[in-house]
C-alpha cells in the first residue's frame, strides 16, 4: 500500500474514534458519509464446492466452510472472497479484485504456495494506474490481485 493510502486510513481511523461531529461541509448525496475504507466481500458461483476450495487452498488461502453450500476464502483472519455453490456456473462471468500492498510479492507467494502449478499470469502494469495479475478458479471466476501505480 502506498504511504499517501496509509496515512489517508490512519487519519480516517482516527477521525472514526473521535466523537461524531457529522460529515465534512463538502460532503453531497443521498449516501451517508463514509468515514473509513468500504470493505467489501464479494460471493463467486462455483459449481464445484470442492474444486474451488482445493484451487484457493493450493494459492496458499484457508477455506472455511459454512455448510456444503457456502464458504470464506480467508488470509491472516480476513476474509478476502466467499463462495457460494450453484447448480450450473456454465457462462459465469463472475470476478473480485482484490488490492494489495504489493502485486509482486502475492504473485510471487502464489506462485510459491502452488508450486507453479496454477496459472497467475504476470503482474502487469495497466493504463487505469494499477499493477495486476490475474488468476481463474476451476469454476470460471476471475481475481485480480492489484495494487495502485
Amino acid at each position: 500500500m502506498n504511504v499517501l493510502h496509509r496515512a489517508r486510513d490512519l487519519a480516517h481511523d482516527a477521525y472514526r474514534r473521535l466523537p461524531f461531529v457529522g460529515p465534512p461541509k463538502d460532503h453531497a448525496g443521498p449516501l451517508p458519509y463514509v468515514l473509513s475504507r468500504p470493505s467489501v466481500r464479494p460471493i463467486l458461483p462455483v459449481a464445484d464446492m470442492a474444486a474451488a476450495s482445493d484451487f484457493y487452498r493450493r494459492l496458499g488461502f484457508q477455506v472455511v466452510a459454512h455448510d456444503d453450500g457456502y464458504a470464506r476464502v480467508e488470509h491472516c483472519g480476513w476474509e478476502y472472497l466467499h463462495l457460494r455453490r450453484v447448480d450450473d456456473a456454465a457462462g459465469n462471468q463472475a470476478s473480485a479484485y482484490v488490492h494489495v500492498d504489493d502485486a509482486d510479492v502475492w504473485h510471487a507467494a502464489m506462485a510459491a504456495a502452488s508450486n507453479g502449478d496454477i496459472d497467475l499470469g504476470e503482474p502487469a502494469d495497466m493504463p487505469w494506474g494499477m499493477r495486476e495479475f490475474t488468476v481463474t478458479d476451476p469454476c470460471g471466476n476471475h481475481v485480480r490481485f492489484g495494487h495502485n501505480l
